[in-house]
């Protein structure tokens, strides 16, 4: 008996340590697993008023609906069945405005990443009742609509507002309630428009006391100008879209541009002044940081046409260890047409001389005919090689996010944006730079001259030069440059060509013929002169007789206009001939801009784009000058 109660006594104080432990352990690995999300609409096809919603989601790996480490997994009919308080856990898609909400809906969602060391999933919401096809269809009349999907839950976080409540207030807060919204309209002003697309990776790492940016990237499908800007509190942080309409708080110090770069400045001295180790950023108790943004394509009037949300997370990181940087990485968006393939090279090295790893976040595809990569190192350099060929049943657009991992798991995080086209077209060839030479140092003002593009399909090619200080370009907007059409001689050229023909240095190209003995096939040079040669005698023996100068000023009038007719005669030879200087120079002129206003004492990196009037585009080379 005795030993039945040390037993019972044993197995409650097992209970008991058990207990405490679970109460003691992170939030993050029960409650907080909502980390990232996104979603977008198109409309169906052939259809104005059906719209197709997508949905990505990133969790912390452990989260019940996603606890795979199969990518490509599908999980099936899994409840999402909620009341719409968010009390349950089982976030529900609403169709606001329209009378459906989506209660007790099932939905289906697939795994596209998997990284357990940094304990996240990523998910595309789908159907897969009859084959997986991502995306779920709505019918809709014309009008303005909310779509609005919302749990309880996401992970801990610095930036919470005081007065959070358990039932879902207006205010942030740990463990807070979610909620992720999209704007449909369609019909009248709108008819044919389509969201925004966007994605991010759930955690993105940011060096701490540095100074930081991070390009966030959409594409559009019907071209629109994109407008980032905060997200609101009614928009990201209470369930059913009520209270404040105030923006959030961001992470302190962080700014966002209404072309979406973000940039921190978490430097010692700037975020706590006077501080040591306990400011308001750091890589211990207050890393990690909530940012909710906007993203809307809009009329000219500044009306949204539609608006998309970005819910994701900053981790400030060792001060020690900066991130790997991208040294080559497609610039803008990139157009891909259906049936074709193209391949994208991206380059990556750390500043410890070991190669990072360069990964795919988010790919398109798991297909390897539509999508693969590539990866081999030399030097310290991870080259990084992406394939992409679209099929019929590829999305209109995607934002792929590529990330580079040091030797010690810190990375750098940045999105290729991609347009796929239906339209056949060739790329231009790229631009091949000229000066300044790579490495080389200059001074104000510099002048930059690369060799001009050949577009396969003759269409017209137009430039956009890039100087950054930064080698991957964050933050950097480039400059069109007008390309020159037709080449026009300088005046010097074209006085020394209509009166003497010596040989052009631009060679035009060679027509094969029979040469004619005929007088008028004589090189105008050699009777012009023998004319100004008769003259010159004439001269020297009439002009001691006064009388005689009236036949002079008369035969030297005589001369002149015989070299002007032999030169109107020969009219429609000169035309051909400078036709043909053209053609072949516009396919090897140079293209030359002019910049006064670069800092003294920096080095400056600088390529040039050509782009063609059917979205094609290529890039040169990234160089590098100094300006002393």
């Amino acid at each position: 008996m005795k030993t039945i109660k040390i037993l019972n006594k044993i197995i409650l104080i097992l209970i008991s340590v058990g207990l405490l432990t679970l109460l003691m352990l992170p939030g993050s690995l029960s409650a907080g697993h909502f980390r990232s999300g996104t979603m977008s609409w198109k409309l169906a096809e052939n259809d104005n008023d059906t719209i197709i919603l997508h949905m990505l989601n990133g969790w912390t790996f452990d989260h019940n609906c996603c606890d795979t480490t199969s990518v490509d997994d599908v999980k099936s009919n899994w409840d999402w069945a909620g009341d719409g308080t968010g009390t349950d856990g089982n976030p529900t898609i609403y169709w606001e405005s329209d009378g459906s909400p989506n209660t007790g809906a099932t939905l289906d969602f697939t795994v596209t990443s998997v990284d357990i060391s940094a304990d996240h999933i990523l998910t595309k919401m789908g159907d897969s009742s009859s084959g997986w096809e991502t995306g779920i269809t709505h019918d809709y009349d014309n009008g303005t609509f909310l779509i609005y999907w919302a749990g309880y839950a996401r992970t801990a976080v610095k930036n919470k507002e005081d007065g959070y409540s358990s039932n879902g207030g207006t205010s942030m807060g740990n463990s807070n309630r979610w909620r992720l919204e999209t704007m449909v309209r369609i019909g009248g002003d709108y008819a044919g428009n389509v969201s925004p697309v966007s994605a991010v990776p759930p955690i993105v790492k940011v060096q701490d006391n540095s100074s930081f940016s991070y390009q966030v990237v959409a594409t559009d499908d019907n071209g629109d100008n994109l407008t980032y800007r905060w997200g609101q509190f009614n928009e990201f942080f209470k369930i059913d879209g009520s209270g404040s309409t105030a923006t959030y708080t961001m992470p302190t110090g962080m700014t966002l541009s209404p072309s979406g770069l973000i940039e921190w400045d978490i430097r010692d001295n700037v975020t706590c002044d006077g501080c040591t180790n306990d400011d308001d950023v750091d890589n211990t108790t207050n890393k990690l940081w909530v940012a909710v943004i906007m993203v809307e394509d809009r009329l000219d009037n500044g009306t949204a046409k539609s608006k998309i949300p970005i819910d994701f997370f900053f981790e400030v990181t060792d001060p020690t260890n900066a991130p790997p940087s991208f040294t080559a990485f497609p610039t803008g968006t990139q157009t891909v047409v259906i049936g074709d393939n193209k391949t994208f090279t991206i380059k990556s090295t750390d500043d410890s001389g070991v190669a990072p790893t360069v990964s795919v976040v988010n790919p398109p595809s798991d297909n390897k005919t539509i999508w693969d990569n590539s990866s081999s190192t030399s030097g310290g350099i991870t080259t990084f090689s992406v394939y992409f060929a679209p099929d019929n049943t590829s999305d209109s657009s995607y934002v792929v996010n590529i990330r580079s991992t040091d030797a010690i798991g810190m990375t750098k995080d940045k999105s290729l944006s991609i347009n796929v086209s239906s339209i056949a077209n060739d790329d231009p060839t790229a631009p091949t730079l000229v000066s300044p030479a790579d490495n080389s140092t200059v001074t104000n003002p510099v002048s930059f001259q690369w060799t001009e593009s050949t577009d396969p399909d003759n269409d017209n090619v137009s430039y956009t030069i890039y100087i950054c200080q930064n080698i991957d370009f964050t933050g950097c907007n480039g400059t069109s440059v007008t390309a020159s059409a037709n080449f026009i001689p300088p005046f010097n050229q074209n006085f020394h060509d209509t009166l003497l023909s010596w040989p052009s240095p631009l060679q035009a190209a060679t027509i094969s013929q029979e040469v004619s003995q005929d007088l008028s096939m004589m090189p105008k040079w050699v009777i012009l002169l023998g004319v100004l040669g008769l003259l010159s005698v004439f001269i020297f023996f009439s002009v001691k007789i006064i009388t005689h100068l009236k036949i002079v000023i008369m035969l030297f009038l005589i001369i002149i206009g015989a070299v002007n007719c032999s030169k109107s005669d020969d009219t429609d030879d000169v035309v051909e001939a400078v036709s043909d200087v053209t053609n072949t120079a516009s396919t090897n002129t140079d293209s030359n801009y002019t910049s006064s206003d670069l800092t003294t004492n920096t080095t400056y990196y600088w390529k040039v784009i050509a782009s063609d009037t059917n979205g094609g585009s290529a890039e040169s080379e990234t160089w590098s000058f100094t300006v002393q």
